[in-house]
């Protein structure tokens, strides 16, 4: 699990490192880093994963704060799977933004 401080170092959403445009690799309109979610982004994307928004009144560095019994505990029925779509995604983010900086020294 990520801690705060990763949390807090965040890519720019369109990296012209190496000609790269970071936008390509979005699953959908949200920013692909999920720590970037503003909380209108962070209840869309609940909503859209089969959860309530109003369960989740909170940005994306909130979320990333959260254990997975927090995420079942607001929306039984689908926190598991809204939890594990987080972690992947935020994943994905934390292991582009390792290869960015790697590529930049």
């Amino acid at each position: 699990m990520p801690t705060q401080a990763r949390c807090d170092r965040v890519p720019p959403a369109s990296c012209d490192t190496w000609g790269v445009d970071l936008r390509a690799l979005q699953e959908d309109d949200l920013p692909l880093d999920p720590r970037r979610w503003s909380r209108l982004e962070a209840g869309r994307w609940v909503s859209v994963r089969g959860g309530r928004p109003e369960r989740f009144p909170m940005n994306g560095k909130a979320l990333c704060l959260m254990t997975m019994d927090m995420f079942r505990a607001r929306e039984p029925e689908h926190g598991l799977n809204i939890y594990q779509d987080f972690r992947r995604r935020l994943g994905k983010a934390l292991a582009l933004q390792e290869l960015l900086e790697k590529l930049s020294k």
